[in-house]
């Protein structure tokens, strides 16, 4: 018994579909709900940081306020429309 088997084991079982999912057909993995989720705190990350320096400019346009909806929206379009674009 090699020391990397149960890291094998658990990278096999996180690859695995899980429940919720399966109930519709769909193969996600709780590897992908994991990156899904890192995705969207990195993106968020950004957009906080692009926001700050957008709107430190003086003389810059007015920002308007932030919208639950457009973040809503943006995060399901790059996180599940990249998928999309590279899934088969």
């Amino acid at each position: 018994m090699s020391l990397v088997t149960p890291l094998i084991e658990v990278f096999k079982y996180a690859l695995e579909p899980i429940a919720p999912f399966t109930w519709f057909g769909l193969g996600i993995s709780t590897l992908d709900v994991i990156a899904a989720f890192r995705i969207c705190i990195v993106l968020r990350q950004i957009k906080e940081i692009l926001h700050l320096q957008h709107a430190g400019v003086p003389g810059s346009i007015p920002v308007e306020k932030k919208s639950f909806v457009k973040n809503l929206s943006t995060t399901l379009t790059v996180v599940f429309g990249g998928e999309a674009m590279t899934g088969s």
